[in-house]
């Protein structure tokens, strides 16, 4: 991007709309689609509340506008066009639209598409939203007796927890060099949650799962913090969390994925907590006493389990901390 991308974050995490229009008046087009979809369909709205007025009707937001050109974009006439090809709402659409903007639009769209599904094109280092905490410096580790308290309360073996923990994390710290719980965004996770809003203009964060696993390379937490910005709960719905790596969607355990993504910063013993709520909801508990690895690993990592030889790894695993 060609403009301070700093800047527009900035507007974002402080709630200034007042900078953020004032930002996006002096862009150029391909500069307005770019921010104008980082910033995503609820902040575009808000733009048009506050600044076109609620009072006004769709089809009077564009009908007084000047002729838009690619040089300085008229947020008026531009915003509700890129509302309706970038993320289809139509609300604010004019009755008669202008067949050159919604044409521009539709090409630089297709043009940010490609470079966003190619190559990180933002990097966020924290969450613009505040939804989540910050890091804490010194995240507990888990104990022998955290895992002895899960083992003896479900009657399965230690073995078979740090198994599982040995394939999802590596039997690694759950928390990365920066303190916070380990992450993985799932695309694909964060499609269905988001009815496939985000697909033309965030393909790297809303992609089908075939797609999905290209960008497991990237920066995870960039990833979030990007998504968050679009849709906060959907975009901690489709991360996995922690040293067993349970989606957030599956907050078992807590009220909601906001305060179960939370409780993951805290500690590795709420990961295991995580994770026994899982297998005890999901009926796990019954493959992890049985050693019936295969079944496990299908109810845990899903039908594609085979794919990466989940059930033999935890198998090995399982041999590895003296399971018999």
């Amino acid at each position: 991007m060609t403009f301070a991308v700093g800047a527009l974050f900035s507007a974002v995490e402080s709630n200034n709309y007042r900078m953020l229009w004032t930002m996006m008046h002096a862009m150029t087009m391909d500069e307005l689609v770019k921010a104008g979809t980082a910033v995503g369909p609820q902040r575009l709205r808000e733009l048009l509340f506050r600044f076109v007025g609620k009072s006004r009707k769709p089809s009077q937001l564009a009908s007084s506008a000047p002729a838009v050109s690619s040089a300085t974009a008229n947020l008026e006439a531009v915003i509700p066009e890129l509302l309706a090809e970038a993320f289809a709402d139509k609300t604010f659409l004019p009755a008669s639209r202008g067949e050159a903007i919604t044409r521009e639009i539709r090409q630089l769209l297709r043009t940010v598409h490609n470079q966003r599904a190619a190559s990180p094109q933002i990097v966020l280092y924290r969450d613009v939203t505040h939804t989540l905490p910050s890091p804490n410096s010194c995240p507990a580790p888990l104990t022998e007796a955290n895992f002895a308290d899960v083992a003896s309360r479900n009657g399965i073996c230690v073995a078979a927890i740090k198994a599982v923990a040995q394939v999802e994390s590596g039997g690694r710290s759950g928390f990365d060099d920066q303190y916070r719980a380990k992450i993985l965004f799932e695309a694909h996770h964060f499609r269905k949650h988001t009815a496939k809003r985000f697909d033309l203009s965030h393909p790297h964060l809303s992609c089908r799962r075939a797609s999905a696993k290209k960008y497991y390379s990237w920066n995870q937490y960039s990833r979030l913090f990007e998504a968050m910005v679009l849709d906060p709960v959907a975009a901690i719905k489709a991360c996995s969390w922690g040293k067993f790596q349970v989606l957030g969607s599956n907050h078992n355990g807590w009220p909601d994925p906001v305060s179960f993504a939370r409780a993951m910063q805290e500690s590795e013993n709420n990961h295991l907590k995580s994770f026994e709520a899982y297998c005890v909801t999901n009926g796990l508990i019954v493959h992890l006493k049985n050693k019936a690895w295969a079944k496990f690993a299908e109810g845990y990592n899903g039908k594609n389990y085979k794919d990466f030889d989940y059930d033999t790894k935890i198998a090995k695993a399982y041999a590895k901390y003296g399971g018999t």
